[in-house]
């Protein structure tokens, strides 16, 4: 079985993927392509069975169990699972020097699992200098409530590199093929993306459009937000539901508003160079393959 996996990262339109798989079901399951939809059970799923390998379980029925949950007993040729959670927290999305510091061990395990099925990994980049508050954005929408320094506390911002974390998504042999594209050209290139993903035969007959379906907040949004829950502590969850909703309605995410006094001009122009230069690199590194716009004559 063919199996593949977009990783994520976080904020980098993985629901609008997910959501473009969904709605064309019915053209997947006409080339015996399947999608796996729900993300809230994908990592339950995993774990089992790496739990039942641990214990010493048979690997063989361990990894049969999950093809079976994971396939709804279904045979398919392909599988495939989106879930940027697997690599780690939108919460912590990185460690000291790197993007998802369990990614090695990632790697490892899912090796364990699929060794003997075809494993390809999917994944998008984005730039530093709006992942970074985005999803800060987002884990306070998600009720994790720090402020923005202890956010980004002891991480080395100019160390930060997709093209480290990519290396680590190969493995130490780089024997697993992994596909990349850009978050900033996705909306040009997302039926490439789908069909890339997929491999359905013709990506003309997907039915969606690029519209966004996952706003979050400003920076500076999300700032005030941390301000006014401390000021304000929420006592029920609907109550945290309707504040959150507010500051959405109040401060929607944009492209062009990312700066605050922890947040300057100047780091993002650091960092959209890093950035950058990083992505040379990346076109250029062995065992992977990109997906840009095309360029017409």
């Amino acid at each position: 079985m063919d199996i593949r996996i977009y990783v994520g990262p976080h904020r980098t339109a993985s629901q609008h993927l997910a959501s473009i798989l969904t709605n064309n079901a019915n053209l997947l399951d006409a080339q015996d392509i399947m999608f796996y939809s729900s993300t809230r059970t994908t990592l339950h799923h995993i774990n089992s069975a790496l739990k039942a390998i641990a214990g010493g379980g048979d690997k063989e029925d361990a990894v049969g169990l999950l093809l079976h949950s994971l396939t709804r007993g279904r045979d398919t040729k392909r599988l495939l699972l989106v879930n940027p959670n697997i690599v780690g927290n939108v919460t912590q999305p990185f460690g000291k020097e790197v993007f998802y510091p369990r990614t090695t061990g990632l790697i490892h395990q899912l090796q364990t699992l699929f060794g003997a099925n075809k494993l390809q990994f999917y994944t998008s980049v984005r730039n530093p200098a709006t992942f970074v508050p985005s999803c800060y954005a987002q884990s306070m929408l998600n009720a994790s409530f720090s402020d923005y320094g202890s956010f980004l506390k002891d991480v080395t911002l100019p160390s930060l590199r997709w093209s480290t974390f990519l290396q680590r998504l190969q493995g130490k042999r780089l024997d697993i093929p992994v596909t990349v594209w850009r978050f900033e050209d996705y909306p040009l290139i997302w039926r490439d993306v789908v069909q890339a993903f997929s491999g359905i035969e013709n990506c003309q007959n997907l039915v969606g459009s690029s519209k966004r379906i996952n706003a979050s907040l400003t920076l500076h949004g999300a700032q005030l937000l941390h301000k006014y829950i401390e000021d304000h502590p929420p006592r029920t969850r609907g109550e945290f539901e309707s504040i959150k909703l507010s500051f959405l309605e109040k401060f929607p995410s944009s492209a062009t508003e990312i700066t605050s006094p922890d947040w300057t001009a100047k780091t993002i122009q650091s960092l959209t160079h890093n950035y950058e230069d990083d992505w040379y690199y990346i076109e250029r590194m062995d065992g992977i393959e990109t997906i840009q716009p095309r360029k017409f004559k």
